[in-house]
């Protein structure tokens, strides 16, 4: 097989490229829109010329339910792509633990609907783990050394816990959370609704913001008495400025930026009002401030109880995981907890975790929590490359072998 494509089919966005290239090609979205009293329905990447429209998502708690929508979507793309299935073979991602029966569905598509002769199903803890190779990483003895890692993966509508040792998942020790980028998204949409403007049909900006303006609080309480009403100083608040999106235009600049603050700007040295001379002279109903919500939307993650969901958080959860693992391998899973997903991109994500995790587990372990050189979002794919680029004929499933099953 001359070509391997590999499909990152994440329940937010498809990234999509070449096993053996270093970054996806192109990151579309996972979803179809539709605009009220309008029949068309506009699937993809065509939503970027949208301003309001209604969201539909092929996937359902972090299972793919709707492969019809699926279907698609993935048949848009490869056509704006020019992918000939025939010619290639696929690397593609499904949810962790899917049901056999949503597999067989996933494999349907694969092979029926587009006529792939090769394929490989995986989920994204099992590649995710190619991306953290020894020789794309620093300090890669402890990595030899240590067979245990743990993958936490903070997915758009769910999040794993995944322990392995020695290239293996201990499934005992697996565990989900039912809270994602989805759920945050809800949650900013809502606060915005009810002080400044109804977003609840531009999904894909109010993520936006999200990216651009949230970030994880290293001390919960104090930032929040420094919120409007408790501090003349205050550091939470910022101004976004709402793009003006135009009707048959992609507008795809607006959503390819990356918006993320980097880890080590700390709170106290950086400007936090984007006031600029454009913000200022636009539109006013296309400005909108930001307060408290910056950090109580991405504290969801750490506190969902907050949100009204009864279940603790991914510190709770990665460390039940830990030590719901045999005993001789809880410590080495601790100093090893590989970082996947794009909520895992907040700012001050791996000091919250690693400050948490520190209350939770033995005060004599050495906690350590890293993310792939790539883009967290990325890792999955980049794992999927590396793998497909090497192993791809080793583990495929061959469109004959399908058909004998």
């Amino acid at each position: 097989m001359n070509k391997v494509l590999v499909v990152d089919n994440g329940s937010y966005t498809i990234k999509i490229g070449y096993s053996g290239e270093e970054l996806p090609r192109h990151c579309f979205p996972n979803c179809i829109g539709k605009v009220r009293r309008k029949d068309k329905i506009y699937t993809s990447d065509q939503i970027y010329s949208l301003n309001e429209y209604f969201s539909y998502c092929p996937f359902s708690e972090g299972l793919l339910i709707d492969v019809s929508m699926e279907n698609d979507i993935w048949e848009y793309i490869f056509n704006k792509m020019n992918i000939s299935p025939g010619d290639i073979g696929l690397l593609v991602t499904e949810p962790f633990l899917n049901p056999s029966s949503l597999q067989h569905s996933l494999f349907e598509i694969i092979f029926e609907q587009f006529g792939f002769n090769k394929a490989i199903v995986t989920n994204p803890p099992a590649i995710s783990q190619f991306a953290f190779n020894p020789q794309l990483i620093p300090n890669t003895e402890q990595q030899v050394i240590n067979p245990c890692y743990l993958i936490l993966d903070c997915g758009y509508q769910c999040c794993f816990s995944v322990p392995f040792f020695q290239g293996s998942p201990i499934y005992k020790a697996c565990r989900r959370l039912d809270i994602g980028g989805y759920h945050l998204d809800l949650a900013l949409k809502n606060f915005l609704s009810l002080r400044q403007v109804d977003l609840s049909r531009s999904s894909l900006i109010v993520s936006k913001i999200k990216e651009s303006c949230c970030y994880i609080s290293k001390n919960f309480d104090l930032d929040i008495s420094r919120s409007p009403g408790n501090s003349p100083d205050n550091l939470v608040e910022q101004i976004y400025q709402l793009p003006e999106l135009k009707p048959n235009s992609k507008n795809s600049n607006f959503y390819s930026q990356e918006c993320i603050s980097p880890d080590n700007i700390e709170l106290e040295n950086f400007n936090l009002k984007m006031e600029s001379e454009s913000s200022v002279n636009c539109d006013p109903s296309r400005i909108i401030k930001l307060y408290s919500e910056r950090i109580t939307v991405p504290e969801l993650l750490f506190s969902p109880s907050n949100g009204g969901y009864n279940f603790t958080g991914i510190a709770d959860m990665v460390s039940e995981s830990i030590l719901s693992s045999p005993k001789h391998l809880q410590e080495l899973l601790a100093n090893n907890i590989l970082l996947i997903g794009g909520s895992t991109k907040f700012r001050n994500f791996e000091a919250r975790l690693n400050k948490e995790l520190s209350s939770l587990l033995p005060s004599s372990w050495k906690i350590k929590t890293r993310k792939c050189n790539q883009r967290p979002d990325f890792t999955t794919w980049a794992g999927g490359s590396i793998w497909g680029e090497t192993n791809f004929d080793t583990y495929a499933l061959s469109k004959s072998k399908y058909n004998e099953i």
